[in-house]
């Protein structure tokens, strides 16, 4: 376990030292993690899926939708509201989780990965791309990686069993490059980002908010999970608790990027990875202790 626990913080320590040098792989490994690793695992785990997959699929895409108005409460810029709705499973929660946690915390954030994929993806070009109309939407939307993986694992599924039995070895591979690849990621790209106190004073009050308002929900989640005897939930409650102390993803930054030509969100996505960080390093800590 103790090997298990620095793992992911090992990668993410290769991602701060290649970052600082003249090694120009950030694009074609985030191109690899998005575009196949991530896509891979999500088929698999959705064609061999325990009962409760899609539970927490929709219960996360419910709790997405309730941070949005609730941040739209202050302020109706989108580039905040995605910041403290859209959150960052797929390249830091589900290597950690996985890694720490084992199979069963991994199906539930791959489940939360492709629910807040789904949503985030729509609701990030709707929220910025306010001169497209629905059918670029769309388009936009079912282009994503997450969505055709969805979509192929639940074709893959009367073929389960055998996936299951042959392609394990494969699925182990691809969990070690998942969190590989994506803790080495947030280190690169976080050694490229300049940081003001302002902007981690900002991101701590944000982060803060979001928690609270997380875990309120994830209670209701639990609470209603217990009458259904949805058994993946509740046997990965710690797992899932740790959602409360994720970043913004880091997709963001590629949505604001492309729709609304500015980078407004970079700051608060790479202050909020900081203190994520230092928050799950020591809730896994307390959570191993106890």
């Amino acid at each position: 376990m103790s090997i298990s626990l620095f793992a992911p913080l090992l990668y993410l320590l290769m991602g701060l030292g290649l970052g600082r040098t003249s090694f120009e792989i950030k694009g074609r490994a985030s191109a690899l993690l998005t575009k196949l690793v991530i896509p891979l695992v999500i088929i698999y785990n959705i064609a061999t899926h325990r009962p409760g997959v899609f539970a927490v699929m929709a219960g996360m895409m419910v709790m997405m939708i309730s941070l949005l108005l609730l941040s739209r409460i202050k302020t109706r810029d989108p580039v905040h509201n995605l910041c403290f709705s859209y959150l960052n499973i797929g390249w830091l929660g589900m290597p950690i989780a996985s890694t720490l946690f084992g199979d069963g915390a991994a199906m539930v954030f791959i489940a939360a990965y492709v629910g807040s994929s789904l949503l985030g993806n729509s609701v990030g070009v709707g929220l910025m791309a306010q001169g497209s109309n629905l059918k670029t939407r769309m388009l936009e939307t079912l282009k994503a990686p997450p969505v055709w993986a969805l979509l192929v694992g639940v074709g893959c599924i009367p073929f389960g069993p055998q996936l299951e039995a042959h392609a394990r070895p494969v699925y182990e591979v691809l969990k070690f490059l998942m969190s590989f690849l994506g803790m080495s990621i947030l280190g690169i790209w976080l050694s490229a980002t300049r940081l003001k106190m302002a902007d981690f004073s900002q991101a701590l009050k944000i982060s803060i908010l979001r928690a609270a308002a997380i875990a309120a929900l994830v209670c209701l989640f639990i609470m209603l999970c217990r009458s259904l005897d949805i058994r993946l939930v509740l046997e990965n409650q710690a797992a899932l608790y740790m959602m409360c102390l994720l970043p913004p993803a880091a997709n963001i930054i590629v949505l604001e990027t492309h729709y609304m030509k500015s980078g407004r969100s970079a700051s608060l996505i790479a202050c909020g990875t900081c203190i994520s960080i230092a928050a799950i390093g020591a809730y896994v800590a307390a959570v191993l202790l106890l």
